[in-house]
């Protein structure tokens, strides 16, 4: 049976010691586990509470608890990456996604400008 797994349970696995964590590891044992990217999302945001080396994190990460797809998966990966070198959590996520779906981003955040992601100005423009 698979079952949808939340950030509680990234986190019982990611911490060095959690009072959940030994269940979310029989868990690993009894079921086939799936999550999101917003868990892992999530993740990052609790971050702010523990010292997690992200990048390798989460690549051990999804390799127990997957998400839906591949697609996803390079987006988690992607989001992670940008995190790491500065980004704040959610427009990083929002830059992966538009990276992994080949999209430009419609923003005002300058951050977009530095990495792989064409930024269309949200700003009006002079002439108006």
């Amino acid at each position: 049976m698979t079952v949808y797994v939340e950030t509680d349970f990234l986190l019982a696995l990611a911490k060095d010691s959690d009072w959940l964590q030994g269940s979310a590891e029989e868990a690993l044992d009894e079921y086939e586990v799936e999550t999101s990217a917003f868990s892992y999302l999530e993740l990052v945001l609790a971050g702010e509470r523990y010292e997690f080396d992200y990048v390798p994190l989460v690549a051990n990460l999804l390799e127990l608890v997957p998400v839906r797809d591949e697609e996803e998966k390079q987006v988690v990966l992607k989001a992670v990456n940008y995190y790491d070198e500065g980004m704040m959590p959610f427009d990083a996520f929002h830059a992966a996604t538009a990276e992994t779906r080949g999209m430009d981003v419609l923003s005002s955040v300058q951050d977009y400008e530095a990495i792989e992601v064409e930024r269309v100005s949200l700003e009006p423009s002079d002439e108006e």
